[in-house]
């Protein structure tokens, strides 16, 4: 038995040296927000604590720039100064005549890459999911990175649902982009880095699914692409609706005469298009709406609800 364990023993150094490879890369194909690779190999290709400049084991072919270290003697990394955005592409390549510590060849694959994919679209306003989008939306997208126009263009529509045919886009730029992305972020400090608004070339039905679809071929600048299509569901308000409201002790009776009355809009509207409304009542009288307390609402020009201020004459039609 003694003779059979250092016989053992002896064999497996022999075995893994025979062996010598990169076990494990990480990462490979397409991944999002890569800042570090990590490698493993099958056995030490450095003296633990060595002295001398670090052992480079790859020739890295990649437009980030990037620190190497040995977080022991099997395992290299890799730490990128930032978190790569959409659109880079790496290869890393084993240098000629790289051997292990024991003086091993490393064996097998000796070509590793991986790419950020294309832009992607990180969120959107109005918010993925939201089912009373306008029936002429613009959409706000935050992206990982810049996108080709042309690619945007061609790759990106929408599905509607009652069409069968794409619904092309177009890029929302100029002032009409300026003031958009101004009133949504107002209050933030800081804008994300790469917004595009689009919009679609036709108007959606009322009460309609609609899906975004990002397409696999949008690029970055540097002409790298996605592996998939990227779908945004939404969906279209009901029908712009008004409904009449007034205090009444029950649902049958007529309204308080002394309570205000309303109208209920189903969408918002603009307060100076409805300033304008009238209400009209016997012997010609007329009332106006009251004008709307200076809340965030009413600042930005946008109400659901116009008031008539009471009190109204009894027994009376309007």
């Amino acid at each position: 038995p003694a003779l059979l364990l250092f016989i053992f023993l002896f064999a497996c150094p022999l075995d893994a040296q025979q062996q010598a490879r990169v076990q494990s890369f990480s990462p490979q194909g397409t991944v999002k927000r890569v800042r570090q690779v990590r490698v493993h190999f099958s056995g030490p290709m450095i003296a633990f604590g060595d002295p001398r400049p670090v052992l480079m084991p790859f020739d890295v072919d990649c437009a980030e720039k990037g620190t190497a270290r040995w977080a022991d003697p099997s395992n290299w990394i890799y730490d990128f100064e930032r978190d790569l955005p959409a659109g880079v592409r790496c290869e890393f390549r084993l240098k000629d005549g790289l051997k292990t510590l024991a003086g091993s060849e490393i064996t097998g694959q000796r070509r590793f890459s991986f790419s950020t994919g294309g832009p992607a679209i990180l969120t959107s306003r109005p918010w993925q999911g939201s089912t009373s989008i306008d029936e002429e939306q613009i959409f706000i997208l935050d992206l990982d990175g810049d996108s080709k126009r042309e690619s945007v263009l061609s790759n990106v529509y929408f599905k509607v649902e009652g069409i069968s045919e794409r619904v092309g886009i177009r890029i929302v730029e100029g002032p009409e982009r300026e003031q958009l992305i101004k009133a949504e972020f107002r209050y933030q400090r800081e804008r994300p880095k790469h917004l595009l608004l689009i919009q679609a070339k036709q108007r959606f039905p009322a009460s309609s699914k609609v899906s975004l679809v990002w397409g696999k071929g949008v690029a970055a600048p540097s002409g790298v692409t996605n592996d998939q299509d990227q779908v945004l569901p939404f969906a279209t308000r009901g029908p712009f609706t008004v409904s009449f409201q007034c205090q009444r002790e029950n649902l049958q009776a007529d309204c308080v005469p002394i309570s205000p009355m309303r109208l209920v809009f189903s969408g918002s509207v603009k307060w100076s298009e409805v300033k304008k409304s009238i209400l009209k009542g016997p012997g010609g009288r007329q009332w106006s709406p009251e004008v709307p307390a200076r809340d965030e609402e009413e600042d930005s020009g946008y109400l659901y609800v116009v008031t008539f201020k009471g009190p109204f004459p009894e027994k009376a039609t309007f």
